[in-house]
């Protein structure tokens, strides 16, 4: 290359970044307030900084229903346009739940939930929600107290990180019911506690406490009170959130890019669905219910785990 020709070169690409430099330096990026932010019924919202909370109030156990799984695919449809935002905390109102699992009328076909609810846009907003979480530059982290079994383990494991409290208890109980974790459990798991412990405690139903989940990789760590667990992640969070959100989107995407495939997962619901057509899976939802007066968060509810062979009686 010639001197002229190398000249040219030079000065096209300094003028050509200068340009963009200006146009990112002019472009005011968009101011947003709590007052902004929009509602829901079953999530409660708050932003510090560059930090969203969000919090699941679906009384009495936070049922991953029809309402939470459009609240939250709503919640990550809106977070794709919030710039601002690098870190979500996903925790809940009730101490004693943090999802306490599917609902079981979505799957029931003798008891189903009333119109207008669609069982199965209930089901493609759960799976639309779970590909969000993994995609959005944004770090999701599980703030956990309380139960989380079948479908809210699931929103757990496929978070960023996880944080549990000293009442955490987590599961996927599918087998209890003659099914497999449809929506991700099943694969995460096993990448998080490996492929013998997956075996364990998705063959058995059998649910693990704070402790014992960090001791095997379910969770990053497990705080002595309540208390102690927000004030962690909350300043967790803050830090994450001091840094380039390029940098952090970045880092996101590299470490997601061996995660269980989209095809796999599909497999693993589709399974799923099979399996609640039988017989013996909608025998034991209708036992379920019984047991569990509707569920509405009675004693059998808070034993589930360890009462699951109920459900074949």
């Amino acid at each position: 290359m010639n001197l002229l020709a190398l000249q040219s070169s030079v000065f096209f690409f300094t003028t050509t970044f200068q340009l963009f430099f200006h146009q990112v330096k002019s472009v005011n990026p968009p101011i947003y307030s709590d007052q902004m932010l929009p509602s829901y019924d079953s999530i409660t919202t708050s932003v510090n900084g560059s930090v969203l909370r969000a919090t699941l109030n679906n009384p009495p156990i936070n049922l991953y229903d029809h309402q939470l799984s459009a609240d939250l695919l709503s919640l990550v449809r809106y977070l794709e346009n919030r710039t601002d935002i690098k870190v979500v905390i996903l925790c809940s109102a009730n101490p004693d739940y943090f999802i306490a699992h599917y609902d079981i009328h979505l799957i029931d076909i003798k008891s189903p939930p009333p119109p207008p609810t669609n069982t199965t846009e209930v089901g493609l907003a759960l799976l639309a929600t779970r590909t969000k979480l993994a995609t959005l530059p944004i770090i999701f982290i599980a703030e956990i107290s309380g139960q989380a079994s079948g479908a809210g383990n699931e929103l757990i494991v496929q978070s960023d990180m996880r944080f549990a409290g000293p009442n955490t208890k987590l599961s996927q109980l599918e087998v209890g019911f003659g099914l497999l974790p449809g929506a991700g459990g099943l694969q995460f798991l096993v990448n998080l506690i490996g492929r013998a412990r997956a075996f364990e405690y998705i063959l058995s139903g059998n649910s693990v406490d704070a402790r014992t989940a960090e001791a095997i990789g379910w969770v990053n760590k497990a705080y002595a009170s309540r208390h102690e667990l927000h004030d962690g992640v909350q300043s967790l969070a803050q830090r994450i959130a001091t840094f380039p959100k390029a940098a952090l989107a970045a880092i996101k995407q590299r470490i997601n890019f061996d995660k269980p495939s989209d095809e796999s997962l599909n497999g693993d619901n589709d399974i799923f669905y099979a399996l609640s057509a039988t017989t013996e899976a909608q025998r034991r939802a209708d036992r379920y219910l019984e047991l569990s007066d509707n569920q509405v968060g009675n004693q059998f509810e808070l034993n589930l785990t360890e009462d699951l062979e109920e459900l074949g009686k």
